[in-house]
């Protein structure tokens, strides 16, 4: 054991100063958020028996699991308290992890890890560095339990694309102990936003390579670039695109076509007896992608002809984020400008999954999450809240560059440059498509 041959010197210094820590108020993290949680109300007080005084409830510690991105913390919480409570509290607790006096916490884990060849003073004083300026990060769930995880590590800065994942699922990020996967068969519908240059463009295009690399004889999509073609212009002439927008007005008619394809999918699936594409068995999704869905506002039209052209083109979306998942179609809508009601609300609420890069306030982060947060992210590029029904996560997301991008679509570049709108089903007879609609279909 290494204990046994490191000197009496050493260990006296290791003792000594555990017992410095200790009286400057440095003791395990346990100990520390028993103490956070009954400085923060987060108690119960309750009638004793036969109405003798006041009994209080506290957080009971029910166990502890030690792993290799730090500790789990494993609660009991009194009746009478909810997780909603200790998530408000969370500022609190990561504060009190982080308290200067309780910076450092030298454990048997990093004795053992000293080399004896080497100087002994001299690791132990590089040890002492690296924990005082170690920053923990907490991440709080329950499950019937409050389960705190304390990390020792940080989120990675830098996440190099990597294709993981098969299927429909693609890979959001990494978070400070594993990789977080979306997988559109569960969740179909997704918003994304953040203010320029913090990663939202990247990861739509990682997304975009993600799935024509796992799926390339099942996937088409309709993208819309209302950048001007900034992001999406390279994917115009791919055979997997069969409608492409830069403009409001063009979006609007290849918007129209996707609908028009939902509808004669659903027909489809009604005639062959089938509920949905996953029923029968049907392999291929159709994804909507609006990069900068802002521009597709009403409210911020000039003219009552861009008003009405613009409703329609959101009264489109709609009716892909209300039915599309039982057709096999997918939205993803992205925007730099969260602002007021720029999402359609029936998109939001049906949206499931959001993702959220820094923003510059709490309420561009509540457009997008109903929450706020996305303002405080740190200044990295790439890093963002990823939202689910069940919970919420800060990840990295993965950095694809341009090399990955062409190398990728190359092979299904169109030799002859198509029209864009060649696929397009528009109904020219002046009847409204949006007629033929079976509410049945979730």
């Amino acid at each position: 054991m290494i204990l046994e041959f490191l000197s009496s010197a050493v260990m006296g210094s290791i003792v000594g100063y555990g017992y410095y820590l200790k009286q400057n108020g440095a003791t395990n993290d346990a100990a520390k958020m028993q103490r956070i949680f009954r400085n923060c109300g987060l108690v119960v007080k309750e009638n004793g028996k036969e109405g003798n005084g006041k009994i209080t409830r506290e957080v009971q510690l029910y166990r502890r699991k030690k792993e290799a991105w730090g500790t789990e913390y494993i609660y009991r919480i009194p009746l009478g308290l909810s997780f909603s409570d200790f998530e408000k509290k969370l500022d609190h607790i990561k504060d009190g992890l982080n308290n200067k006096k309780a910076f450092i916490d030298i454990n048997m884990d990093d004795i053992k890890g000293l080399n004896l060849k080497e100087n002994i003073p001299n690791q132990l004083k590089s040890l002492l560095e690296q924990k005082k300026n170690l920053h923990k990060n907490v991440d709080l769930t329950y499950d019937g339990m409050l389960r705190v995880k304390v990390f020792n590590q940080s989120i990675p800065k830098g996440v190099e694309y990597q294709e993981k994942s098969k299927g429909w699922k693609i890979l959001v990020g990494k978070t400070h102990y594993d990789e977080v996967f979306h997988d559109f068969e569960e969740i179909p519908h997704m918003v994304v936003g953040g203010a320029t240059r913090y990663g939202k463009s990247n990861f739509l295009n990682s997304m975009i390579m993600t799935l024509l690399k796992n799926n390339p004889n099942n996937v088409t999509f309709t993208l819309i670039d209302l950048k001007g073609g900034n992001e999406f212009g390279d994917y115009e002439h791919l055979k997997h695109v069969v409608g492409y927008a830069e403009e409001p007005e063009d979006a609007e008619i290849v918007l129209e076509n996707a609908v028009n394809l939902m509808i004669k999918k659903r027909k489809e699936m009604r005639r062959k007896g089938f509920r949905n594409v996953q029923k029968a068995k049907d392999p291929h999704r159709h994804f909507v992608i609006i990069d900068e869905v802002g521009e597709l506002n009403p409210e911020e039209a000039i003219t009552k002809e861009e008003k009405k052209m613009k409703e329609r083109c959101q009264t489109y979306m709609s009716k892909i984020a209300r039915l599309g998942a039982g057709w096999g179609f997918r939205q993803i809508l992205a925007t730099q400008y969260p602002t007021g009601d720029i999402i359609p609300r029936q998109c939001k609420q049906n949206s499931d999954a959001k993702l959220c890069f820094r923003v510059q306030n709490g309420i561009a982060s509540k457009v997008v999450l109903d929450d706020v947060g996305a303002e405080d992210l740190p200044l990295i590029k790439g890093r963002a809240i990823y939202q689910m029904p069940d919970r919420k996560v800060i990840l990295q997301t993965p950095l694809i560059s341009d090399q990955t991008i062409n190398e990728t679509i190359k092979p299904y570049i169109q030799k002859k440059a198509r029209d864009p709108f060649a696929n397009t089903t528009r109904n020219e007879g002046g009847g409204d498509s949006l007629i033929d609609e079976e509410t049945w279909v979730h």
